[in-house]
């Protein structure tokens, strides 16, 4: 039998659906309580998060899903589309104090004693909020992409969720806190740029072992539509190496560029300053005479 063209090949992934709309009518739930208090329509925030939602619905409903299974380049494409695609746009919509509005008042007070009881032990011995997140992203990539995990989630439903899971809720942390930096000091901004640049550099390094492998390490893919499991592992080596560091790039080189600028407003602030005080000193100077 020939196999199915690509585009028909749409799957219906219910348990990936359900958690999406569930969180889908969370967020709406949550940004409706906060309109009706504040009286701002964040149509920019909202359009951010519904655009995110979108892209990680067809992640999982797609083509692109339908194919996950039988070639490994697919199913890198979809990891990157929840992850530097979905993730962002989602953090963007400043999801978790939208959805925190809409559990019940039991639920917000103990997240919120969960939240204050963690911001007590990360200023006394933990580092940054961005470089936490960023590295608790990149271990996640490293630990699923072991072959005998990502083995088990190819051929499991339940670990497949769970893998998609911990790929979309530790992006959408780190995507968070790097939008978070943006309304910080330069120092902030700086972390957050380090932390992009550690994510290029471990993303390359996982993406080389894949496409530089001298055979295949995932006993799930055995090749398909005319591809070896080689080619179809360093197709998929390669897809996570150039596309998610040239996206972590770009917006390494904007946070860059806003963290020169603040050094530069510093600089210019504190010249002005200097200036002020020689001209009250000079004009003092010329009274007393």
């Amino acid at each position: 039998m020939t196999e199915p063209a690509w585009w028909t090949v749409w799957v219906l992934d219910a348990p990936s659906v359900a958690a999406l709309v569930g969180i889908g009518a969370l967020y709406l739930h949550g940004e409706t309580l906060r309109r009706r208090q504040t009286g701002v329509n964040r149509r920019g925030r909202v359009a951010a998060f519904a655009a995110g939602w979108l892209v990680a619905l067809l992640s999982v409903v797609s083509p692109v899903a339908g194919l996950a299974g039988d070639l490994l380049w697919v199913h890198m494409v979809q990891h990157l589309l929840m992850t530097v695609v979905a993730a962002p746009l989602l953090a963007l919509g400043a999801p978790q104090a939208t959805i925190r509005r809409a559990l019940t008042p039991g639920a917000r007070h103990a997240l919120a004693r969960l939240v204050r009881r963690a911001s007590l032990r990360r200023r006394s011995w933990a580092p940054p909020p961005v470089m936490v997140a960023a590295a608790v992203h990149a271990a996640a990539l490293w630990v699923w992409h072991a072959p005998a995990l990502y083995d088990l989630a190819a051929t499991n439903a339940a670990v497949h969720l769970l893998e998609h899971v911990v790929f979309v809720g530790t992006a959408v942390w780190f995507w968070s806190a790097v939008v978070a930096t943006t309304r910080r000091d330069r120092r902030q901004h700086a972390l957050a740029t380090l932390s992009l640049g550690g994510l290029i550099a471990q993303g390359g390094v996982l993406g080389a072992l894949m496409t530089f492998a001298p055979r295949s390490v995932y006993a799930a893919y055995d090749g398909a539509r005319g591809l070896t499991a080689l080619q179809d592992q360093q197709m998929a080596g390669t897809l996570m190496w150039v596309p998610p560091g040239f996206i972590y790039a770009i917006v390494g080189i904007a946070l860059f560029i806003r963290w020169f600028d603040l050094v530069e407003r510093d600089a210019r602030r504190r010249a002005a300053g200097a200036h002020a005080r020689r001209d009250d000193l000079a004009s003092g100077l010329v009274h007393r005479d």
